[in-house]
C-alpha cells in the first residue's frame, strides 16, 4: 500500500511540474534576427547620399536585402521609406518596437534610421505558441486528472461501495453471499477480514438455528412425555369419578381431573410460547413502489441466476427490510437445493402483485410440499445439505404479517415459490 501512495505522490508532482516546464519553454523571444552587417551598409549608404536624401519628402525606395525601413531628419520629417503605414515619428516607432539607429554625417547626427523588425508578427507567433502550449498543458492535466480519478474510483470508491453493499446484506441477515477479496485495492485486507466475519456469523447463525431446533425438539419431547401420563391420569380420574358413589370421593377425583387439565394447558402454553419466542419478527408496513423488488432481487441474486424480468409497476404494501429477508431466503434456498437458473414472473391479479420464482431443480415430493413452509421441516432433497428448516417458514410468516401470502408448488422442472403483495 505504501508503494501505491509513493507512486501517487510522484504522479501529482509531475502534474505540477509539467505546466512550469512547458511555459518556461515558451519565453518570448524578442531578439530580432536583423543582420548588423546589412544595417551598417545601409547606414553608410544613407550617410554617403545624405545630401540627395535630405531633399526628398516621403519618397518610396526599395527594401535593402529584405529590410523594411524609413529615414527621418532631426525635425521629424520623413525623407524616404520602403512602404506606407510606417511610423511618422520616433514615439510611434518606439511604441511599435522599431530598431532605431543614428545617421551621422561627419560625426554629426543628422537623422534617424527606423528599421521594421516585425515585432507584431513576432508577438502574434508568440501568442500562437502560448495558446498551443496552453492547450497541450490542459490536455496533459486532463489526462493526468482523469487517470487519478479512475485510480481513486477503482481502488477506493468501488471497493468501498462493495463494502457498503456487503454491510447491507449482513444487516438484512443474508450471510450466504460472499465478499470477493481483491488484494489489488486499498481495502483488500479489510475485505478478507469482513468475509471471515461473515463466514463466522453464518456459522454462528447455523449453530443458533441448530440450538433452536434442539430446544424445540426438547420442548416437543418433554411436552409429549408429560402429556401422555397426564392424559392417563385424567382418563383414570374420570373413570373413577364416574364409578364412585361417595360424594367426597367424587369431589376429590374431580379435583384430580381438573388439575390434570391445568397441567395439560400449561404444557401446551409452554410449547406455544417457545415457538413464538424462537423468532418473533415485527413488521413495519408502508407503501412502496414495486420497483423496490427489482433492486432487492438483484442484490440477493449474486450468482445472476434470476432471469432479467422487471416486476410489474404498482404501489404495494410491505416492510422493505422484511421483504429483503423473504426474497433472500427464497433465492438462497434455490441456490442451496436446486443450483439452477431461476425464472422470474410477475403480473397483477385482482388487488395483488404476484411475483413467482421457479427453479429447475426437480421440485420436492408431494408429501414434503405441504410441510416445507413449517418450522424445522425440510424435504428429502435437503439431506446432506446445511440448513435448519427455518428459511421458507420465516418467509411464509413474514408474508402473512405483511398482509400478503406465500405459496409453494411444483412446476414442470422444479419448485415454484409465489409471493402475493397487497396493492395499496
Amino acid at each position: 500500500m505504501k508503494q501505491r501512495f509513493v507512486l501517487l505522490a510522484i504522479l501529482l508532482t509531475i502534474t505540477l511540474l509539467v505546466p512550469v516546464v512547458l511555459l518556461n519553454s515558451s519565453v518570448l523571444q524578442t531578439n530580432d534576427n536583423l543582420d548588423n552587417t546589412v544595417i551598417n551598409e545601409l547606414l553608410n549608404e544613407i550617410s554617403d547620399d545624405w545630401d540627395s536624401i535630405s531633399n526628398k519628402k516621403a519618397a518610396f525606395v526599395p527594401e535593402k536585402d529584405g529590410i523594411s525601413y524609413e529615414v527621418i531628419d532631426n525635425n521629424g520629417n520623413i525623407l524616404i521609406r520602403t512602404e506606407s503605414g510606417m511610423p511618422v515619428d520616433l514615439g510611434r516607432a518606439t511604441t511599435e518596437r522599431y530598431t532605431i539607429r543614428d545617421i551621422k554625417v561627419d560625426g554629426e547626427v543628422v537623422g534617424k534610421l527606423l528599421i521594421n523588425n516585425e515585432f507584431k508578427t513576432l508577438m502574434a507567433n508568440t501568442q500562437k505558441a502560448y495558446i498551443k502550449r496552453f492547450i497541450i498543458i490542459v490536455a496533459i492535466e486532463a489526462v493526468i486528472i482523469s487517470l487519478f480519478l479512475l485510480w481513486v474510483y477503482m481502488n477506493i470508491v468501488r471497493p468501498f461501495d462493495k463494502l457498503k453493499e456487503f454491510a447491507t446484506d449482513v444487516a438484512s441477515g443474508n450471510l450466504d453471499k460472499p465478499l470477493k477479496m481483491d488484494r489489488g485495492n486499498i481495502f483488500g485486507s479489510f475485505t478478507e477480514s469482513f468475509d471471515i466475519m461473515r463466514s463466522e456469523l453464518n456459522d454462528a447463525k447455523q449453530k443458533e438455528y441448530e440450538a433452536q431446533r434442539s430446544k424445540m425438539e426438547l420442548i416437543s419431547q418433554l411436552s409429549h412425555d408429560i402429556k401422555t401420563p397426564v392424559a392417563s391420569i385424567k382418563a383414570l380420574g374420570e373413570l373413577l369419578e364416574a364409578q364412585s358413589t361417595d360424594a367426597k370421593s367424587k369431589e376429590r377425583l374431580g379435583s384430580i381431573v381438573a388439575k390434570a387439565d391445568n397441567i395439560d394447558i400449561m404444557v401446551s402454553d409452554l410449547f406455544t410460547e417457545a415457538l413464538t419466542d424462537l423468532n418473533e419478527l415485527s413488521v413495519d408496513l408502508s407503501e412502496q413502489e414495486s420497483s423496490i423488488l427489482d433492486k432487492i432481487i438483484k442484490d440477493a441474486d449474486y450468482l445472476d441466476y434470476v432471469s432479467d424480468t422487471r416486476v410489474e409497476e404498482c404501489i404495494i404494501v410491505c416492510d422493505p427490510l422484511r421483504t429483503v429477508q423473504v426474497i433472500n431466503n427464497i433465492i438462497s434456498n434455490s441456490y442451496k437445493y436446486a443450483d439452477t437458473k431461476i425464472h422470474l414472473e410477475s403480473h397483477i391479479e385482482d388487488d395483488c402483485l404476484v411475483v413467482a420464482f421457479t427453479d429447475e431443480g426437480g421440485g420436492v415430493s408431494n408429501d414434503d410440499l405441504p410441510m416445507i413452509t413449517k418450522r424445522f421441516r425440510r424435504g428429502e432433497n435437503a439431506k446432506g445439505k446445511p440448513g435448519s428448516g427455518l428459511g421458507l417458514a420465516i418467509a411464509y410468516e413474514l408474508m402473512e404479517k405483511m398482509e400478503g401470502e406465500l405459496e409453494v408448488a411444483n412446476a414442470d422442472k422444479g419448485l415454484r415459490v409465489t409471493l402475493y403483495f397487497k396493492i395499496a
